[in-house]
């Protein structure tokens, strides 16, 4: 070629992202594009500097799909928990919840800025969603110096921008926030048709400032209060720019009270409404997080697992025989789930510790029978919703001791200890805590065959759903929860258990739903496939040694067999670690 090549990827087995089968070859690069791809060794190629990639596999770089690092990237601007699991290129702005647009009154809660939150607002249960952007600013400048001085998602953009990012970010406008901005802390209520109109008119600003959709969190505050006619005209707008329309759905409602006699919504009601969105406004859906919608019930055969998943499928595949253009998105782990997790037992009993003060005084509180008895009413009643015996019925069997001061319970679940001791579950849950309230535990779900099977569908896709992080980061106020595992190593995960150990996918089927499929729903040009002329967003791997090496008890731990990554044709990873480049771009809608 006439001019040198800034990298050469030399004798790797090229997975290109389509689907089709792997081939030997080598990648060119120059400037943030693929310049040539070529069967073989690449030997009439020169570039400056040589990735010799025997015994690797090339692909395009992974796309997350369901992400919260759109703050966070602002303080982690190395997303070094992304990159180093080959994620080139976020979705973020799910659930309804972006770092705007603000007023200037208050600013709505986001995952990442836990701590600050808990320094301002007293609460035993549930937390406002909403606090006064100036007492937030007061707090977040003593901790890091610098204020939160955007309103606009295109003005938080330029922020972003001026700080430099190591991956890419494809942007989404949050309805909630936009809730909030509209009605302020006066959110649980229909909004009046006036107010719905301001809201269509912050999603067509936020479209004309880039984003390249809209998103939901019907799960929470204060997107679930919103009627479909609210969230269907507001996906309008972002149909008529080509957006997507990514639904957090309706499976529990907020955390509130639960009475024993009342149920969560169905869980197939809430995906029902997503997709009925999509069809009056007429906007691509992308479903988050995935589950059954036909529940089985206890003691449910594999078979009636099976059934339930095939049956949700149907869901998705007759709207997509009616025109509708719906995918979805599975979190990798599936017995923590995404954004935190925590170990400590005391977790579960989060309002009594936060009245307490310490895990040793709330101990010694629980030798009160008075104060067991009104704890267990309490969560009995549905009030607590992170521990409630009457949705959850498997709660106790799920939940393992590994280490506490009374070695008899160490192995057992809470059920196993009851039984030992006789007494209910919850009394159980009591008095391993007061024995030892520094009792660690970690969770065990038995159904990773359905989690399997949603892995396997065609337009199922994969989102770590948690935020930008490096390996040392965790929250210093109560129950003191770190970095979901997904975060660091969730795509490992996928290809370790459906590609090598199940062998339910190919992987070059495992790669094309984590790349041009994604990148097919977001519209993300030229990204996503390896070919001359595409960007240089290239993730090298070992498929034999792939895998996560985090777990709940130690979830910040980068994986194995992520050997090289290249973002806009600048390497960011290599066998050393995190190369401290930042070329990623925030992805505007085009």
């Amino acid at each position: 070629m006439s001019e040198e090549l800034d990298f050469l990827i030399k004798n790797a087995s090229i997975v290109d992202g389509s689907g089709a089968p792997s081939y030997p070859g080598s990648v060119g690069i120059r400037g943030d594009r693929i310049a040539a791809i070529v069967e073989g060794e690449g030997g009439r190629l020169d570039a400056r500097e040589v990735v010799d990639a025997r015994g690797l596999t090339a692909i395009p770089g992974i796309i997350d799909v369901h992400n919260h690092a759109d703050l966070s990237i602002l303080y982690y601007p190395e997303a070094e928990s992304f990159l180093r699991q080959g994620i080139t290129t976020f979705v973020g702005g799910l659930c309804g919840d972006t770092p705007g647009p603000y007023n200037d009154e208050y600013v709505g809660e986001p995952w990442f800025l836990w701590d600050i939150y808990d320094d301002l607002s007293s609460y035993m249960y549930y937390r406002d969603w909403l606090l006064p952007r100036d007492a937030v600013n007061a707090r977040h400048e003593e901790v890091y110096g610098w204020g939160i001085d955007w309103s606009t998602m295109g003005e938080f953009f330029k922020r972003v921008e001026e700080r430099g990012l190591s991956p890419n970010y494809v942007p989404q406008v949050g309805h909630g926030d936009i809730r909030s901005m509209v009605m302020g802390p006066d959110f649980k209520r229909e909004a009046t048709k006036a107010e719905v109109r301001e809201m269509a008119e912050h999603v067509e600003a936020a479209m004309e400032e880039g984003c390249r959709g809209l998103s939901v969190g019907r799960d929470y505050e204060p997107g679930f209060y919103a009627e479909i006619e609210e969230l269907v005209s507001c996906a309008e707008v972002a149909a008529r720019y080509g957006g997507v329309y990514s639904s957090h759905c309706l499976f529990m409602g907020p955390p509130r009270v639960r009475k024993p006699t009342e149920r969560p919504p169905p869980r197939l009601d809430g995906v029902l409404e997503a997709i009925e969105v999509g069809k009056r406004a007429k906007i691509s859906v992308q479903i988050s997080h995935i589950s059954p919608l036909y529940p089985t019930g206890p003691g449910e055969s594999e078979i009636m697992k099976e059934a339930s998943v095939k049956a949700t499928f149907k869901v998705i595949e007759d709207a997509r025989a009616e025109g509708i253009d719906v995918n979805y998105d599975v979190i990798p782990n599936h017995e923590t789930g995404g954004i935190f997790t925590s170990s400590w037992l005391v977790w579960l009993l989060a309002p009594w510790m936060r009245v307490s003060g310490t895990r040793e005084r709330l101990a010694e509180n629980l030798r009160m029978k008075e104060f067991r008895s009104e704890i267990k009413e309490t969560i009995m009643a549905g009030k607590w919703n992170m521990l409630n015996p009457n949705l959850f019925k498997e709660w106790s069997s799920q939940r393992y001791v590994v280490s506490c001061s009374n070695e008899e319970f160490v192995g057992k679940n809470i059920k196993e200890v009851s039984e030992a001791l006789e007494i209910d579950d919850v009394d159980a849950l009591l008095e391993i805590i007061a024995q030892d309230p520094y009792t660690k535990i970690v969770r065990r779900v038995k159904d990773e065959s359905t989690k399997l099977m949603l892995f396997a569908h065609p337009e199922g896709m994969i989102g770590v759903d948690t935020f930008a992080t490096d390996d040392k980061y965790e929250l210093r106020s109560p129950p003191w929860m770190l970095p979901n595992e997904n975060g660091y190593g969730g795509f490992p995960r996928y290809f370790r258990r459906m590609v090598r150990e199940t062998k339910m996918l190919t992987l070059e089927e495992a790669v094309r739903k984590v790349t041009s499929l994604p990148a097919r729903k977001f519209k993300l040009r030229d990204r996503g496939l390896l070919k001359s002329g595409a960007f240089a967003d290239i993730t090298i791997m070992d498929p034999s040694t792939i895998a996560d090496q985090g777990d709940q008890l130690n979830p910040r731990r980068y994986p194995k067999g992520i050997e090289y990554v290249f973002v806009n044709g600048r390497m960011v990873v290599n066998k050393e670690g995190h190369t401290g480049d930042k070329p990623g771009k925030i992805l505007y809608r085009e």
